[in-house]
C-alpha cells in the first residue's frame, strides 16, 4: 500500500511538473508572438511614408543647376539632396515668381530677401530612369519682375547596385543568425548581442539618413525618420541589459525590438535596386546598414521563438 501510494504521489508530481513546464512555455511563447505581431502590425502602420528622412527617396541620377539667363544679381538657384529641390534666394529688390507646373508647391511668389525651398518635379530624379551615364537637360522659367529668366539643369544617371546580391545576403544572414542562436550554448546572450548589433546599424542608417536632408530641421527629421524605432531601439538595448543581469524576460524584449527593427527598415530596401541614396555617407555603407538592420532583426526574430521555449523549459 506505502509504496502503491508513493508511486501514485510521484506519478502526480510529474504530471504536475509537466503541466507547469507545458504552461510556463505556452505562456512565453504566446507573449513573444503577440508582442512581435503588435511591432509588425504598429510599424506597418505608423508610418513607411515617414520611413525616409526629410521624404527623400533613392533615385537612380543626381540633379544639378547649370545656369540662370539671364543671370541677375542677387538671384541664385541651386540644387540640393541630389537634385530632389530645388533653393531659389532672393536677394533682389523685387518678387521672383516660381510658375505653375512644378507640383504642389507651384506656383510660387519668393518675396525680395527670402528664400523658398521646393520640390519640382520638372527637375527632380524621383520617378525618373536615367542610365547609367546618361544626362538629361531641364528647364524652367521664372518671372523676376518681369523679366524672363530661364534656369536650366541636368539630371546625370549612376550606375545601379546588383540587387540579386544584397538580398541574396540578406537571406544568408537572416539564415546564419537564426542557426547561430540555436547552435551556441548561451543562445541569450547571443540573440542579445545581434539584436544589438541590428539596432546600431538602425541608428546609423537613421543618423545618416538625417544628414543628407538640408530642407528640414535636423531634430524634427531624425524623430521623424526614427518613428516606431524611438520604442525598437531601447526595447533591443534594454533587453540585451536584461539578458546580461541573466533575466529571462530580456530575451522577449529583444525579439520584439529586433522585429520592430526589421519591419521598420523595409521601405527602405530601395536601396538594394537604386544607384543615388539619401545618406549622408557611402552608398555601400548605406546598404550593408540596412542589410544589418533587415536580416539580423528578422534572423533574431525568427530564432527568438526557439530560445525562449529552451530557456522555459530550463527553468521550469
Amino acid at each position: 500500500m506505502i509504496r502503491v501510494r508513493r508511486s501514485g504521489v510521484s506519478r502526480l508530481r510529474r504530471s504536475g511538473v509537466s503541466r507547469l513546464r507545458r504552461s510556463g512555455v505556452s505562456r512565453l511563447r504566446r507573449s513573444g508572438v503577440v508582442l512581435v505581431l503588435a511591432g509588425v502590425v504598429v510599424a506597418g502602420w505608423a508610418g513607411p511614408a515617414a520611413a525616409h528622412a526629410g521624404g527623400l527617396v533613392a533615385t537612380d541620377a543626381r540633379g544639378r543647376v547649370t545656369a540662370l539667363t539671364p543671370a541677375i544679381a542677387g538671384l541664385t538657384v541651386t540644387a540640393i539632396e541630389d537634385g530632389a529641390k530645388l533653393r531659389l534666394r532672393n536677394n533682389t529688390g523685387t518678387p521672383v515668381a516660381v510658375p505653375v507646373g512644378g507640383g504642389p508647391a507651384t506656383p510660387a511668389t519668393v518675396a525680395p530677401g527670402t528664400t523658398l525651398t521646393w520640390a519640382d518635379t520638372r527637375a527632380s530624379p524621383v520617378g525618373r530612369k536615367v542610365a547609367a551615364g546618361r544626362t538629361v537637360a531641364w528647364s524652367l522659367v521664372l518671372d523676376a519682375a518681369g523679366t524672363p529668366v530661364t534656369v536650366t539643369g541636368e539630371l546625370t544617371g549612376s550606375p545601379r547596385p546588383s540587387p540579386a546580391w544584397w538580398w541574396a545576403a540578406a537571406l544568408t544572414l537572416a539564415v546564419a543568425v537564426a542557426m547561430l542562436a540555436r547552435r551556441t550554448r548561451r543562445p541569450d546572450l547571443t540573440l542579445a548581442a545581434l539584436g544589438t548589433l541590428a539596432a546600431a546599424a538602425s541608428i546609423t542608417h537613421v543618423i545618416g539618413s538625417t544628414l543628407a536632408v538640408a530642407s528640414a530641421p535636423p531634430l524634427g527629421t531624425f524623430v521623424n525618420a526614427a518613428g516606431i524605432n524611438l520604442l525598437a531601439w531601447p526595447l533591443t538595448i534594454g533587453g540585451a541589459v536584461a539578458v546580461a543581469r541573466s533575466r529571462p524576460a530580456g530575451v522577449l524584449a529583444v525579439c520584439a525590438g529586433a522585429a520592430l527593427t526589421a519591419v521598420f527598415v523595409l521601405p527602405d530596401v530601395t536601396s538594394f535596386h537604386r544607384a543615388v541614396l539619401p545618406f549622408a555617407g557611402p552608398a555601400t555603407l548605406e546598404r550593408l546598414l540596412i542589410l544589418l538592420a533587415l536580416a539580423g532583426g528578422a534572423g533574431v526574430a525568427v530564432a527568438g521563438a526557439s530560445v525562449l521555449r529552451t530557456l522555459a523549459e530550463a527553468r521550469a
